[in-house]
């Protein structure tokens, strides 16, 4: 039962059904590995007629991104002490893992893609948190973008810094996301 459920997933596939491609799409993210304090989820849906993903990324609240700098063990009160690190670098780190997680996602789509059935991907990297003037759950974009197929492949993402490849694809970019600043996604596609 279960090859022939990969075997009709397969053939599916070949014709392109959108319901293939969403559970192929559902199978390459759900092997994305992250660290298990920084756990990403992925929501998306596929639009045949446009041959276009919409996926929204959801990344952990800038709380969740450990601030340790370093460890530090003291023999004579034999004690493990902590060093911190600067608020510049927490901002650095959150901000660095926000565009990562947006390239990265973009990427494993269109690589696992070999049929080349997603033509294009409208990208939305943000996190859910509470709104401190509403006391509600709200949803903040980091990271909103459109990528098309052909020109994300040519790049060569052995060589890039995410936040510039964003830039290069057009993307809106939120100015500091560990602050919950939201991005300007005026005029960009939203997933």
């Amino acid at each position: 039962d279960h090859n022939k459920a990969i075997d009709q997933l397969v053939a599916n596939l070949g014709y392109g059904t959108p319901d293939a491609v969403q559970e192929y799409v559902s199978i390459v993210l759900s092997n994305s590995v992250y660290p298990p304090h920084f756990l990403v989820k992925h929501k998306f849906e596929f639009d045949p007629v446009t041959a276009e993903l919409r996926l929204r990324v959801l990344v952990p609240g800038p709380d969740r991104v450990p601030s340790i700098k370093a460890y530090k063990y003291t023999k004579s009160s034999d004690k493990i002490t902590t060093t911190s690190l600067s608020q510049k670098a927490c901002r650095d780190r959150y901000t660095g893992a926000v565009h990562g997680v947006g390239l990265r996602s973009l990427h494993e789509v269109f690589e696992a893609d070999r049929r080349a059935l997603i033509k294009t991907i409208s990208l939305e990297v943000g996190t859910e948190t509470i709104d401190p003037a509403t006391g509600r759950e709200t949803y903040i974009p980091f990271v909103a973008t459109g990528a098309e197929r052909e020109s994300f492949l040519e790049l060569d993402l052995s060589g890039v810094v995410p936040s510039a490849t964003l830039k290069h694809l057009g993307a809106a970019i939120s100015k500091n996301p560990f602050g919950l600043v939201r991005a300007d996604a005026t005029g960009v596609r939203r997933s």
